[in-house]
């Protein structure tokens, strides 16, 4: 990798690709061990893989920082390539799943919804499931993250335009609103989402990558990267029978992740990072893996239930874990080949002037 990272044009960061990869599994993991009943009941203490969404934050902020640092991008030019990456194949899997639980509602557990619903979810605004009462849920389950990713992508694109004082301002704001959550503990939903913990975690993930952008992880030795990344991995695994779901989440799996992104790009910077294509795929197609996972295992549950009587054998278990997990990646990557990258490509070409960076490099976590 080139040694002067502030001038080279967005160099592939493996370890970021491959750990992209991982986060997006540990969320197929979390939800496929909830598809069974019988399978859940004894599955349901391992449920760490939930953590897959506060290394995605975490990675979010890094990449967002990466992708601008020294690029000269204007905030218009900032939003126009976010909504690209983001908002089309979300807005299309949405409607797909709108369509068929209006037409097919026996198809669905608990998609329900109003019109007013679905613009909330189309729109990004944080609102309460009819389906599932007292979570702030749209109508893609999985799509909640993308509430806290494009209110981190309105304050740092806004902040471009102060680019001296966008650092500290956005750190002074976060950690503000996070105390105003802290203590009025808000029950309106985008209260609720916009004072969460949550959002620190995009913060840690800016000042990993600035920490790397002004080449201050050189210095620290590859094996104190591999010793950060086994301790973040460990903190998960302690807390996989905490469940945090609630305002200390951002510590219980938020550290944790921090340490494990932090770790990873200590050992990248200093040579040490091996080259996996398969993983590198991956984690390209993480966003689609991300979005298209939930449909994939509805349909995999389905299948299993007709094919096989579940019981909680270990051997039924893990056939279908294994099952499950190439269901959806398989499903992910054919989505990604064939919709995701295409379409996002076409769209940078038609409406962004500058040449665009490519989707490797500017995939949403």
């Amino acid at each position: 990798m080139d040694k002067d990272v502030s001038t080279a044009p967005h160099p592939t960061i493996h370890s970021i690709q491959y750990l992209r990869a991982v986060a997006a599994l540990m969320v197929v993991f979390h939800h496929l061990i909830i598809q069974i009943d019988v399978y859940e009941a004894v599955l349901h203490s391992i449920s760490v893989g939930a953590a897959g969404v506060d290394v995605f934050f975490v990675i979010s902020g890094f990449v967002i920082w990466f992708v601008t640092y020294n690029k000269n991008m204007g905030a218009a030019e900032f939003f126009a390539k976010r909504v690209i990456r983001v908002v089309p194949i979300y807005w299309l899997i949405t409607l797909v799943i709108a369509g068929a639980a209006t037409a097919a509602p026996h198809l669905f557990k608990t998609t329900q919804f109003e019109f007013t619903q679905l613009m909330q979810s189309l729109l990004f605004i944080p609102h309460y499931s009819l389906g599932l009462p007292g979570n702030v849920y749209p109508i893609l389950v999985p799509g909640w993250t993308l509430n806290y990713e494009m209110f981190f992508y309105l304050v740092f694109g806004c902040l471009l335009m102060i680019p001296r004082q966008a650092l500290s301002i956005l750190l002074g704001a976060f950690i503000t609103l996070v105390g105003v959550g802290f203590v009025m503990e808000p029950q309106n939903a985008i209260l609720k989402t916009y004072t969460s913990g949550l959002l620190l975690e995009f913060v840690a993930g800016v000042f990993i990558a600035k920490a790397y952008t002004d080449g201050k992880l050189r210095c620290l030795p590859p094996l104190f990267g591999i010793v950060l990344l086994v301790l973040g991995t460990i903190g998960l695994l302690l807390t996989a029978e905490v469940n945090p779901f609630g305002p200390l989440r951002a510590l219980y799996w938020g550290v944790p992740g921090v340490l494990m992104v932090l770790g990873v790009v200590i050992v990248e910077v200093n040579g040490r990072m091996f080259k996996s294509r398969a993983l590198h795929l991956l984690g390209d197609a993480s966003y689609s893996i991300y979005l298209t996972h939930i449909l994939a295992l509805g349909v995999y549950r389905m299948l299993w239930s007709k094919l096989i009587t579940p019981e909680a054998t270990m051997l039924q278990m893990s056939a279908f874990i294994v099952g499950g997990l190439l269901v959806t990646i398989v499903g992910g990557l054919i989505f990604h080949i064939v919709v995701e990258k295409p379409l996002t490509r076409f769209l940078q070409q038609r409406l962004i002037k500058r040449k665009p960076v490519s989707v490797q490099s500017d995939q949403p976590a």
